[in-house]
């Protein structure tokens, strides 16, 4: 043997890759990819993409590429759609009225009683619409609990209760609804506190025979009480009174004694109501 032969023998020939033929339906890969195929590897784990390479459509493809952003289109597309379809179809309350008492207005009772009240009331605003923003809590003194458990059945929920006197006390403060609809016990001391306005600011010095006080009209003593049935599902003890101009969120506001007005407007409305067959 030669001595270079010895000194340098003859270096392996590298073993050639095996090169595996690539289909129509393959996607092009990459050398790493080759490599890692070579050898014999899984090319996908658990956060890679489950394609087997063949070709997709482009539709499926951009779906997936972009299927959060569609996604996130659509929902806002939604949103818009229904916040747009709210506001073309609003129509402006012409007053607001609260109801707090022991009767729960569910089902047809509210339309009923907004049915008979519009009867009585105008377009305030002249939008062409009345309509009424009501709001209503049902709240029950220890006596009214104690009658109803007499009857028979009746579970009172305490804690329903406290949520709406804590609601109608919100009411009071923010003074948005303008008529109130009370229970006795809960006109009582706000009227006391001059929480209400004169019934001589609104009918002068004659007052309407249905008048609690100097302050509130008691509902079940007007012809309008008897007249709809809608009105009677609420007790005829029920005082009617209108918000007090000095009222916390009415004092000082143009706007908000404005509005006040018209709820005088319909306390002398409910008040005077004359049925069409007594006329």
């Amino acid at each position: 043997m030669k001595e270079n032969e010895k000194n340098h023998p003859l270096e392996e020939e590298p073993e050639q890759q095996t090169v595996f033929p690539q289909s129509d339906d393959e996607i092009p890969m990459s050398a790493a990819m080759r490599v890692l195929r070579a050898k014999g590897e899984e090319m996908q784990n658990e956060h890679e993409s489950q394609y087997t390479g063949k070709k997709v459509g482009k539709l499926e493809n951009f779906w997936y590429q972009h299927k959060w952003h569609a996604g996130l289109t659509a929902f806002g597309v939604m949103i818009a759609a229904v916040l747009l379809w709210q506001i073309i179809t609003y129509v402006a309350p012409d007053v607001y009225i609260m109801y707090t008492g022991p009767v729960a207005l569910i089902g047809s009772r509210y339309t009923d009683l907004e049915t008979a009240i519009t009867q009585v009331m105008e377009d305030y605003n002249g939008d062409g619409e009345k309509a009424i923003s009501f709001t209503d809590n049902t709240y029950l003194t220890e006596e009214q609990i104690a009658e109803k458990q007499e009857e028979g059945g009746y579970q009172p929920d305490y804690g329903a209760m406290q949520s709406a006197y804590s609601r109608f006390q919100a009411e009071i403060n923010a003074a948005k609804h303008m008529l109130c609809m009370l229970d006795p016990s809960l006109y009582e001391p706000l009227r006391d506190m001059g929480g209400f306005m004169p019934l001589s600011d609104i009918f002068g010095d004659d007052l309407p025979e249905s008048a609690a006080d100097e302050y509130g009209i008691r509902l079940g003593d007007t012809a309008f009480y008897k007249e709809f049935p809608g009105v009677r599902i609420l007790p005829a003890d029920t005082i009617l009174a209108v918000r007090s101009e000095e009222a916390p969120g009415i004092q000082g506001s143009k706007k908000r004694l404005e509005a006040l007005q018209r709820h005088a407007v319909l306390l002398r409305a409910i008040a005077e109501y004359v049925p069409d067959s007594a006329e």
